[in-house]
Parts: structure tokens; C-alpha cells; sequence
């Protein structure tokens, strides 16, 4: 087994010394201490390139749970060679893991209570916005999920608590669990009057099948849902859903590819009977 040293190693790699030392600092690089000094093990060195390597040629998405989202990633895998990997756990978990540098990208729609403005300004608690790039994606409807005709006679978010319904709550950390406590809050309603709000659930699909089954009276999610569960629903408000991608790996050609996928019109043919959403400035970059 061949030992390198720094000095050693950013010769074999072709890259400054103390770069080399950055990269074992941040765990970056695989490495061993020898009386207390940084060595590297050649042939580990090689797999972790060929490792590096074949990771540059796929995606790696977190963030936000979205079914649209979804299917255009699964019509993308079927006809590339690279593959896209989402991981959809939620809008501000999805921004931790892009700035750990476990992903590339995240999936988002964070409402700023505050500014009452979605993603850009929250990003930046998170982020360093100059480091990123923000692709619009969709706007997409969110809403309040019921049974079939409506047995309760729920027609604002204030009926859920002053009715005593039972509700199934979204997951911390989801940009649905923000737009819930937005919407109580603007409305003066304290959660704790709601039956069920700290019962979670982690996307708006098993929000909709708590509703279908009964297990629940209602819930809270996008529209598209509650059309194939064929629920009842009322609209509350239409929010932007963003790509942010680090700029480091924007201008690769893995992520050139799959932008450039949402530009094509054979994607409209198999988007377009998505209800709840517009797609018209899908790919528009709004950051820088």
C-alpha cells in the first residue's frame, strides 16, 4: 500500500498543497494520520476519483415534496444517462443539505412571513445568495382537502378550528407547514384550538389519504392531490416553487442538460393535465 503526503499527493493530483490540506480539513478527501501528520493511501486516493467522477455525471436533488416535480424527473431518468436522485424532505432541510454540499440542488417554497415574499429572501438565512442560482419552476395551489361533498360545511381555515374538525398537520421544516401557521397567524387562530395540529404527516399525498380514508375530517395540501383522490377543495393561496442550484455546479453539463430539458415542448405533452399548476415561466431564472 503506497503513502502519500501532501506535498506528494498535490503533485500526483495536480493541485496546490494547501488545497490539499483544505480538502482533508472539511473531509473532502479521504486521509490517515502518521505520527500525527496527514498521509493519504494511494489506492484509496484512485477510488475516490473514479467515485468523484461518476457522481459528476448524476443530480442530486432536496428539498420540497412535489409530485410535478416528480414526474418530470422520471420522464428525464427514462431518457438520459444520467440520473437524477431527489430526496424530497422538505424546503429548509432541502437548503441545509445544498449547503453541507450533499446536493446540488434544492427544491423550495418557503413563504417569508415577515416580507410576505417566497423563497429569495429566506434563502438567505440559509445560503449565501451570491453562491446560487434560482430557477422558477411553477406556481402551484394550495389549499384545504375534504371529503367528498363537503359533510362539515368547511369553507374558510377558520371553520377547522371553530367547528372542532380533526386536521393531520404537515412536518416541520415543509414550506406547507410555514403556509399553515402564515394562514392561522393572518387569521388570529391559535394552532392549539385546532384538533390534530401536531399530528404530522411528511407529504401532501398521505395529507389527502388520511382525508379519503376517514382518518381525519381534514388537511392541507396542493390541488393537484386532492384531484386524484377525488376530494374536495378550497383554495388559499397560490405559491412560486424554485430551483436553487449551486452556482459551481450551474454551469456544469449535467446540469445544463437537465435545465434545458424543461425547455422542451415534447415536456409540455406530458405535464400539461397537472391540475393546480402553471407551468408558463417554467425554467426563467429569477436569481441574479
Amino acid at each position: 500500500m503506497e503513502i502519500l503526503y501532501a506535498k506528494e499527493l498535490s503533485r500526483y493530483l495536480r493541485i496546490n498543497e494547501k488545497k490539499i490540506y483544505q480538502l482533508a480539513k472539511e473531509s473532502k478527501i479521504p486521509y490517515i494520520k502518521i505520527g500525527g501528520k496527514i498521509a493519504f493511501t494511494k489506492e484509496i486516493i484512485d477510488r475516490w476519483i473514479l467515485e468523484n467522477t461518476a457522481r459528476e455525471q448524476h443530480i442530486y436533488i432536496a428539498g420540497s415534496d412535489d409530485v410535478l416535480l416528480r414526474r418530470i424527473i422520471d420522464i428525464y431518468n427514462s431518457k438520459n444517462i444520467g440520473t437524477v436522485f431527489y430526496a424530497p424532505v422538505g424546503s429548509i432541510n432541502g437548503l441545509k443539505i445544498l449547503n453541507s454540499g450533499s446536493a446540488m440542488m434544492s427544491c423550495v417554497h418557503i413563504l417569508d412571513i415577515e416580507k410576505k415574499e417566497y423563497n429569495l429572501s429566506y434563502i438567505d438565512r440559509y445560503l449565501n445568495k451570491d453562491d446560487f442560482v434560482v430557477i422558477h419552476l411553477f406556481l402551484r395551489e394550495q389549499g384545504i382537502y375534504l371529503p367528498k361533498n363537503n359533510p362539515n360545511g368547511i369553507h374558510l381555515i377558520e371553520d377547522i378550528a371553530n367547528k372542532g374538525v380533526t386536521f393531520v398537520n404537515r412536518n416541520q421544516g415543509s414550506g406547507t407547514r410555514l403556509l399553515i401557521d402564515f394562514l392561522l397567524h393572518e387569521k388570529n387562530i391559535d394552532p392549539s384550538a385546532i384538533k390534530g395540529y401536531n399530528i404530522e404527516v411528511e407529504s401532501h399525498l398521505q395529507a389527502g389519504l388520511k382525508v379519503l380514508k376517514g382518518e381525519v375530517e381534514t388537511a392541507f395540501g396542493i390541488r393537484h392531490i386532492a384531484h386524484l383522490l377525488d376530494l374536495d377543495f378550497i383554495p388559499q393561496y397560490k405559491e412560486r416553487f424554485d430551483l436553487v442550484i449551486t452556482k459551481e455546479y450551474f454551469h456544469g453539463s449535467q446540469v445544463k442538460t437537465f435545465l434545458t430539458f424543461f425547455e422542451q415542448p415534447a415536456l409540455l405533452h406530458y405535464i400539461k393535465d397537472f391540475t393546480g399548476y402553471d407551468t408558463m415561466k417554467i425554467g426563467n431564472i429569477i436569481h441574479p
